[in-house]
C-alpha cells in the first residue's frame, strides 16, 4: 500500500525533541539531495495528535515514514511506538527509532515493540551524514519496492 512512493514526495514525521537535533537531520537530508515533506514535532503527545490527525493536525497528511526519538517529554518514544504499531490502521508506517542510547535493552525493546530500524545517534557529523544516508536508502528501497520484495541495507 506504500509503494510506489516518488522520493521527493516522501513525507516524514520527525518526532524530536531537541531543536539542534532536528535542524540538523533536516539540513544533512537536504544536503544528500533527498527532497521529502519533513513536518517535525517536538514531542510524543504531538506525534500522535498528528498521526491521528487530532486537533491542530486534524489536516496532516499520513506520514510514509516516521523517525522517532525515544527520550520525549509528555510521551515516551517507547509509548508512541507502542501506540503506533497496536493500531490496525496505523501499524504498516515504517518507524525508525534515532536515539542517543547505547544500551542494547533500548534496541531490544524497540524492536519487539515493531520499530523498523533502530539508529544510534553518532557523535561525528561525518558519521551522523552516513546514518542518514542509509536510513534514506533504506527508506526509498521500503516504500519504492514492488510488493512482495524485502528491503534491505548493509
Amino acid at each position: 500500500m506504500w509503494y510506489g512512493i516518488k522520493p521527493d514526495a516522501m513525507g516524514i514525521l520527525l518526532v524530536e525533541d531537541s531543536s539542534a537535533d532536528a535542524h540538523l537531520l533536516m539540513e544533512v537530508v537536504a544536503k544528500k539531495g533527498y527532497a521529502p515533506d519533513i513536518h517535525w514535532v517536538s514531542d510524543g503527545y504531538h506525534a500522535l495528535d498528528y498521526v491521528f490527525q487530532k486537533g491542530r493536525f486534524r489536516d496532516a497528511q499520513r506520514p510514509d515514514m516516521i523517525v522517532l526519538d525515544l527520550n520525549l517529554p509528555r510521551i515516551s518514544g517507547y509509548d508512541v511506538l507502542k501506540e503506533l504499531k497496536d493500531h490496525d490502521v496505523f501499524c504498516s508506517i515504517p518507524v525508525v527509532i534515532l536515539t542517543g542510547s547505547r544500551d542494547p535493552r533500548d534496541y531490544t525493546q524497540c524492536k519487539a515493540l515493531g520499530a523498523d530500524m533502530c539508529l544510534a545517534k553518532p557523535h561525528l557529523l561525518k558519521e551522523y551524514e552516513a546514518m542518514i544516508q542509509r536510513m534514506m536508502n533504506w527508506a526509498f528501497l521500503r516504500l519504492v519496492e514492488p510488493a512482495g520484495v524485502k528491503a534491505s541495507v548493509h
